[in-house]
């Protein structure tokens, strides 16, 4: 097996270890109360998750300067998302 095999299946292992760790964080029975942190768990997952794609599959290994760009701006959009989903909690609180 070629190093870039190797890359390769290491980067798919801990993509499935990472989506097992979401399907454990998704069990229907969690409180009501963690919702926010359960929130910004899933962001944070699909934070690494997207940087495995960028790093492994998409080859920004090679260029940081593109990778760190790229993670900036899905780490923006995720932030705007997690904010969203605060807010949506925070607005019944303040009736």
């Amino acid at each position: 097996m070629t190093t870039s095999e190797k890359s390769l299946l290491r980067a798919w292992g801990l993509m499935m270890a990472l989506s097992i760790a979401l399907s454990i964080a998704a069990e229907p029975l969690r409180p009501q109360s963690y919702l926010l942190a359960w929130a910004a768990f899933v962001c944070m997952v699909a934070y690494w998750k997207a940087r495995i794609v960028l790093s492994t599959y998409l080859g920004l290994k090679a260029a940081p300067g593109a990778r760190a760009g790229f993670s900036l701006a899905i780490a923006v959009i995720l932030a705007m998302i997690l904010g969203s989903f605060a807010l949506e909690l925070a607005i019944p609180a303040l009736r």
